[in-house]
């Protein structure tokens, strides 16, 4: 992977094209991850209840409202950038069970080096598919299902078919949310 710093800007080669890191003038320990020039995710490593993109406030919003402020959840993210929603459910849910499924193990590389989260045996990165992810899960494993998943500007076909979305159904529970990001162009 190739990989150079500029002043505190990073920049490396990924599986998925060039991630960028670029460090938030505005507000210290902020950064926010470009793949191919296009923002991702922004990450504030002092304050993960800081939300800069609004469709992550969207998403944020939906979960304060599937449980208990506090009350932890069981909870699969289908897509990691840079882990701004599961270090958000992290410091609101203590106690939450957490997995992220990223196509893209350079970029989690980078980012677990890079922008390193608070460990935690309950918070689970792995490199996998997102429909293998659900596909290997068990029957009503997970409270929540967030996808934010991205070919370019595209959600992968695979994650867009009535079978995924039986998959889906499966693997949450009973009462169970999916939360998707759908963003679309102008």
């Amino acid at each position: 992977m190739g990989r150079r710093r500029d002043s505190d800007r990073v920049v490396a080669d990924v599986d998925t094209g060039r991630a960028e890191l670029v460090p938030d003038l505005d507000r210290p320990g902020s950064w926010t991850l470009l793949l191919d020039g296009a923002p991702q995710s922004h990450v504030d490593l002092t304050d993960p209840a800081h939300l800069e993109f609004e469709y992550v406030r969207r998403l944020a919003a939906a979960l304060d409202l599937v449980a208990p402020a506090g009350a932890p959840l069981r909870v699969l993210h289908l897509g990691g950038g840079a882990l701004t929603l599961p270090r958000y459910v992290q410091a609101t849910r203590p106690g939450s069970t957490q997995r992220v499924s990223e196509l893209d193990g350079s970029l989690v590389e980078l980012v677990r080096r890079e922008l390193p989260w608070p460990s935690d045996p309950r918070l689970k990165v792995r490199v996998a598919d997102a429909r293998a992810t659900l596909t290997s899960s068990r029957d009503g494993a997970y409270d929540v299902i967030v996808a934010d998943v991205f070919a370019g500007a595209r959600t992968p076909a695979h994650l867009t078919s009535v079978e995924y979305a039986a998959e889906v159904a499966r693997v949450l529970a009973p009462g169970g949310s999916y939360l998707a990001n759908v963003a679309d162009g102008p």
